[in-house]
């Protein structure tokens, strides 16, 4: 069951962007792992699939069965975001990661990403694929799972992280905004980023996350 949580994001990244979200639903950064984790146990790998297919010809035993469902994703995290304009999901892949292609299951090339399958998990994926997580290599068809404890997504520890927010319902694809300007989402040391005064970040989360949570991450390289 998905949980609407009100969240207000105001993110100050540069003297040039300001950005505000007013959330109804978040991918939180335990929600994530919790995907990413339970789709790799599956087979090894990161399908991204909403809906995952027994095996056609052969009989599936329940705990088979168990691992297939708990790999499709239906959190949160599932979404699917239009990423136009400021919200070009890619293009910030591209700018702040290095992040050159997005790939398939099996790490080959693609011109764009998959409606099927969850864009937070194609984020990984692609990140996997160009070896920008640390200690996890690039082959994206034999995954060790633990990877994903390296994930951090904006907000401080204690608190609910938000990797990505919407400030409509779940379905609406264009008002999905995910956090990946200036290194909002980091995978152990990488990107590596300098604090930088004029330039600070931050979230404001609602009551129902219990307090205000104050996050300052610069937009400078090292």
């Amino acid at each position: 069951m998905k949980m609407a949580r009100t969240l207000c994001l105001c993110l100050l990244l540069t003297p040039f962007v300001l950005m505000s979200i007013r959330a109804d639903a978040v991918c939180s950064e335990d929600e994530l792992i919790t995907e990413l984790r339970q789709d790799i146990e599956d087979n090894g790998k990161l399908d991204c699939l909403r809906d995952v297919c027994p095996p056609q010809g052969e009989e599936e035993d329940e705990m088979t069965r168990n691992k297939r469902l708990a790999a499709q994703w239906d959190s949160d995290c599932a979404f699917e975001a239009e990423g136009a304009g400021e919200a070009d999901w890619f293009a910030k892949l591209q700018n702040f990661y290095g992040v050159r292609t997005l790939v398939n299951v099996e790490g080959e090339p693609v011109e764009k990403d998959f409606d099927d399958q969850a864009d937070m998990c194609e984020i990984i994926r692609a990140l996997l694929k160009a070896n920008k997580v640390p200690n996890a290599g690039d082959d994206v068809r034999t995954l060790n799972v633990e990877f994903v404890d390296s994930i951090d997504c904006a907000g401080a520890e204690g608190q609910t992280e938000v990797c990505a927010a919407t400030g409509g319902s779940y379905p609406q694809k264009y008002s999905w905004y995910i956090l990946l300007d200036g290194g909002a989402l980091q995978l152990g040391d990488f990107p590596k980023f300098v604090i930088s005064t004029d330039t600070p970040a931050f979230l404001q989360v609602g009551e129902d996350l219990e307090s205000v949570v104050k996050m300052v991450r610069g937009a400078k390289k090292n």
